[in-house]
């Protein structure tokens, strides 16, 4: 056990209210104000991914994006369904269809609005 009761990962935008909606209105993770300049999307009860305006934190926004945002579905949720919700929506996408893999189940890649790989995976039964 570690003594850690929580994690954020932090990626920087340009213009943190197009990040709304995706991770809250097609991802439908829940959306809390942090400030102004930072706006957190849970993933779990104890895991976010924090959206930070460029400038007002740290690093700023670059265009090189080296970082993957993996989510897992859990058991029971359509990926399938999933995958086509965020295709209808216009979100660009990295799998022509959700690929079956040996180790990490089903799986596709998007884009966010800026530019952030996000993996989509379903571990098998």
């Amino acid at each position: 056990m570690t003594p850690y009761n929580r994690a954020y990962t932090f990626i920087y935008y340009k213009d943190i209210k197009k990040s709304e909606a995706f991770y809250r209105d097609l991802l439908g993770l829940r959306l809390e104000y942090e400030s102004d300049w930072v706006t957190r999307f849970w993933v779990t009860e104890d895991y976010a991914i924090g959206v930070v305006q460029s400038g007002r934190g740290f690093l700023k926004a670059m265009e090189d994006k080296p970082v993957i945002l993996c989510i897992g579905l859990k058991e029971g949720e359509d990926i399938f369904a999933m995958y086509k919700k965020l295709q209808a929506a216009g979100v660009k996408m990295h799998t022509n269809e959700v690929e079956l893999r040996k180790t990490e189940g089903r799986i596709f890649f998007c884009e966010d609005p800026e530019g952030y790989i996000v993996e989509i995976v379903q571990s098998p039964k």
